[in-house]
């Protein structure tokens, strides 16, 4: 089977309905039974057969089945996926099969309740012609995959209800599945050695396990399945093998919603920092700095050997590629004084991919310096950067609280793909430090991971921060700073949708300390200032007449 994915199956346009003879029976007080030959068409409500991501593409295949039972028990049985449909690559697929009907009268357009049965199937047991119910119990705690895609072709469970004679059914995807991906140092897991792992509930109980007998140095690759809405309680995966003590890694509370997979990464390998990782194979990475002198090393192994960069290399889906530099500034710019990335990010791909690890394994001594990241990821104002994203697993860091002068300059600028910013939080400001640091991030959603606490700012430093965010709709981080200074928030949130905004500012004289600062921002939002700091009013100093204004408080 190659791809899984959000399930709707939308079952319609019966081509026949008949009835056969009834069958004979020992003693004429047993009810009839009659058999019912269906056929029908089966369609994706898309061109997949679900969704498990953007990425996985899955198609009707040769083996499915239906079943199909009337909520009273009387009319069961299973409608086959014929052979000469097109199945393996198809939309739309010929399921049909013999329904047994227990009575003596025809059922008047019963409820029915559907499963998907596939081929591969390990959940689903069948004893007289019925299927067994799935409970969370019968996700057998040695049930496990190698991969996702096997995983959703043998642990997924599919139902579905309606009613017989309306020809249109939902059946939609129950499981989630948890992807494990575990790398080990090599003299830990060599080839061939047989590892356990355990996942386990907050009280040690054992909620899934698997053997796993390890195919590369060190790669471990696993994946469990379970019930949608059922919740890891901080959970631990446990691994360990022959003359080991085992390690174990901490998994933060989750619940586990129906037709999604959640990915746990872990290593045992100390580098944390800068990493990109591929979303689709083939991905094609090019840096613009070469080794020599000042360029770039990275490690596909987590950190256990590293190569000099000197041309581009590829990585495939979920690969990762961990990077130092050495250098001490990206600066990135076209020479104007407004310092405008001038096109040659640190890397480009040919895909989409993820960036994540803390940021400052690129620099020389990982000490900040003067526009140290400058229109790092930026090609500029009129050319969209659209390949990068923040890792959810491990995202982008920038570990540095006290900043220079320019160090984040522009450093996103015009980056379309960009959905979440990085985590960092900032204790000392500096000269445009964050100045134009997200501006035409048309795609940015999420910035909670940022802090902006400094209570002393500098000339520009937050300037034209989030300006043109166009679906930047969540609550900004809390500008504490009692005395503003010069355009030290000009343009901050113009064209943007915050929604949220909250300045404890007691002076504002500074000049253009304010200007535009919420030019051309949605509408109906709410403003929090400082108690009693009338200069924040409705229509004042860049507030729109849309928009409440509430005094703080923590």
């Amino acid at each position: 089977m190659s791809k899984w994915a959000y399930i709707k199956l939308l079952l319609f346009t019966v081509l026949a309905f008949t009835t056969a003879c009834k069958k004979e029976v020992d003693t004429p007080s047993a009810p009839a039974v009659q058999t019912v030959h269906y056929k029908a068409s089966i369609q994706a409500e898309t061109d997949t057969r679900a969704t498990l991501g953007t990425e996985m593409q899955y198609v009707f295949e040769v083996g499915d089945r239906v079943y199909v039972e009337s909520e009273d028990g009387k009319l069961y049985g299973f409608l086959s996926l014929a052979v000469d449909t097109g199945a393996g690559g198809s939309s739309m697929a010929l399921f049909e099969g013999d329904l047994t009907y227990e009575g003596d009268t025809p059922l008047d357009n019963p409820a029915i309740n559907l499963v998907l049965v596939s081929k591969e199937d390990e959940l689903h047991t069948i004893t007289e012609g019925k299927v067994n119910g799935v409970t969370k119990d019968s996700y057998i705690k040695t049930k496990w995959a190698p991969s996702l895609e096997e995983a959703v072709s043998q642990l997924s469970h599919f139902t579905g209800s309606g009613h017989f004679q309306d020809y249109h059914f939902s059946i939609q995807q129950q499981s989630s599945f948890l992807k494990c991906f575990v790398r080990l140092k090599s003299d830990q897991a060599p080839v061939n050695r047989t590892i356990l792992a355990q996942l386990l509930d907050n009280n040690s109980a054992v909620l899934r396990e698997a053997s796993i007998k390890v195919s590369e140095v060190g790669s471990v690759p696993f994946v469990f399945a379970f019930l949608g809405g059922e919740t890891l309680e901080d959970a631990q995966l446990v691994m360990t093998w022959e003359q080991s003590g085992g390690t174990s890694f901490n998994l933060s509370s989750t619940t586990l919603a129906a037709n999604k997979y959640y990915t746990v990464s872990r290593s045992t390998l100390s580098f944390d920092g800068f990493h990109i990782k591929a979303i689709t194979n083939n991905t094609v990475i090019t840096f613009n700095y070469d080794y020599e002198h000042d360029g770039i090393e990275y490690s596909k192994d987590f950190g256990e050997s590293w190569t000099h960069y000197s041309a581009p290399f590829e990585l495939n889906k979920d690969e990762v590629a961990c990077i130092k530099g050495n250098r001490t500034n990206y600066k990135n710019d076209s020479g104007d004084q407004w310092g405008t990335p001038g096109g040659t990010p640190i890397f480009t791909a040919s895909r989409k991919c993820y960036i994540g690890g803390d940021i400052m394994s690129l620099l020389k001594d990982e000490t900040l310096a003067e526009s140290a990241f400058q229109g790092a990821f930026s090609k500029g104002s009129g050319t969209p950067v659209s390949y990068i994203d923040i890792d959810p697993d491990s995202p982008l860091i920038l570990s540095a609280t006290t900043l220079v002068d320019k160090c984040y300059m522009q450093m996103f600028r015009n980056c379309t793909s960009l959905t979440r910013a990085p985590r960092f939080r900032v204790e000392v400001t500096a000269y445009r430090c964050c100045y134009n640091m997200f501006r035409q991030c048309s795609g940015l959603v999420d910035v909670s991971g940022i802090e902006l606490p400094a209570m002393t700012l500098s000339v520009d430093c937050y300037r034209e921060m989030f300006r043109a965010c166009t679906n930047l709709k969540a609550a900004a981080p809390i500008l504490p700073a009692p005395v503003l200074v010069q355009e030290c928030y000009r343009q901050m949130f113009s064209d943007s949708k915050v929604s949220t905004i909250t300045c404890l500012a007691t002076n504002v004289s500074a000049q253009d300390c304010l200007n535009n600062w919420m030019s051309n921002i949605a509408g109906g939002g709410t403003f929090y200032r400082a108690p009693g700091a009338t200069h924040f009013a409705k229509g004042q100093n860049g507030i729109p007449n849309s928009w409440t204004v509430l005094d703080y408080s923590e």
